[in-house]
């Protein structure tokens, strides 16, 4: 009888092992293979997946290297900001996707797609952080759902007091230089989106910076400050397309928009009635990433009281 229970424990524990071995290799090998092939069938490019880590070690080098060093004022900002996102354009076009570890990121670059993704909450939702992150940083902006729709109602009275212009200089400056540069989306159910088939386990990709920097949407002056082009109107400057949302767009929009545009209206003008200001000689032009877009170096001025 003892040998009896002895061989059970020994199956049960043999096989709990496998069943465990199993959802590991399906994990960091299996499933991140068959998307990979139902991406490429339906034309999407990208680097094959590489074990566990996917494009995370290239990302990690790439941009190491390119915030190693100062660019010029007047030198394209994308290869430095979003390195490896630029990279994969360069390579494989717009319709690509990249690797977060062992889960494909598809690239949305179509305006209507975006509009789509960015309008069907349900389908697109935010993808799940990290349970330390929520400690940490719980708030709106990581709520879904129900709990979000409540804690919009309880903000939204607060930024919503009047009407708001936002002056034409100020979209420019955040199509140049967006606070967010993408915005990433989860897919927890097989969804159509366009002539794509997106199976679960895919993340969507809004590359904010690349839609603000395409040439084929503002024009050859596209890496120009020129906020001429908003002095119709946004739905002028986008062809009536959703190609500027640097606060998101839809029923998601950030809801402190109108709060941080006036907000930057109003310390603009204080300091414009009392000084004139210009870049110092020793600032280094070194934007990155980290969270939001900044001067890696700070941006350094020179004030000059009126």
């Amino acid at each position: 009888m003892e040998i009896t229970y002895k061989s059970f424990a020994l199956f049960a524990c043999a096989l709990i092992l496998s069943i465990w071995a199993w959802s590991v290799l399906n994990w960091v090998w299996l499933r991140p293979k068959k998307l990979e092939r139902c991406l490429r069938k339906q034309g999407l490019k990208g680097n094959s997946y590489r074990l566990l880590y996917g494009d995370l070690k290239e990302n990690s080098m790439m941009t190491k290297e390119v915030n190693s060093r100062p660019i010029n004022l007047s030198d394209d900002i994308l290869p430095r900001v979003i390195p490896l996102s630029h990279k994969s354009a360069v390579i494989h076009g717009n319709n690509s996707f990249m690797w977060l570890g062992p889960r494909p990121r598809v690239n949305i670059m179509d305006p209507e797609l975006v509009k789509e993704v960015l309008s069907l909450n349900f389908n697109y939702k935010k993808p799940k952080s990290n349970p330390l992150v929520k400690f940490l940083a719980n708030g709106l902006a990581s709520h879904d759902d129900e709990l979000w729709a409540k804690h919009r109602k309880i903000i939204n009275p607060a930024f919503h007091l009047e009407k708001l212009k936002v002056t034409m200089i100020l979209y420019e400056v955040l199509r140049l230089y967006p606070p967010v540069v993408q915005l990433t989306r989860a897919i927890y159910e097989d969804t159509k989106l366009g002539g794509l088939s997106l199976p679960t386990g895919v993340l969507v990709c809004l590359p904010i910076m690349r839609l603000h920097h395409d040439r084929d949407i503002w024009g050859d002056d596209v890496k120009e400050f020129n906020p001429e082009r908003f002095s119709e109107g946004l739905s002028k400057a986008t062809k009536k397309q959703v190609s500027f949302f640097p606060f998101s767009w839809g029923p998601r929009v950030c809801i402190g928009q109108n709060f941080a545009m006036l907000e930057a209206k109003m310390a603009m003008a204080m300091i414009l009635q009392r000084f004139s200001f210009e870049l110092s000689p020793s600032y280094t032009h070194a934007p990155v990433t980290v969270l939001t877009l900044r001067p890696q170096h700070g941006a350094h001025l020179i004030l000059k009281k009126l």
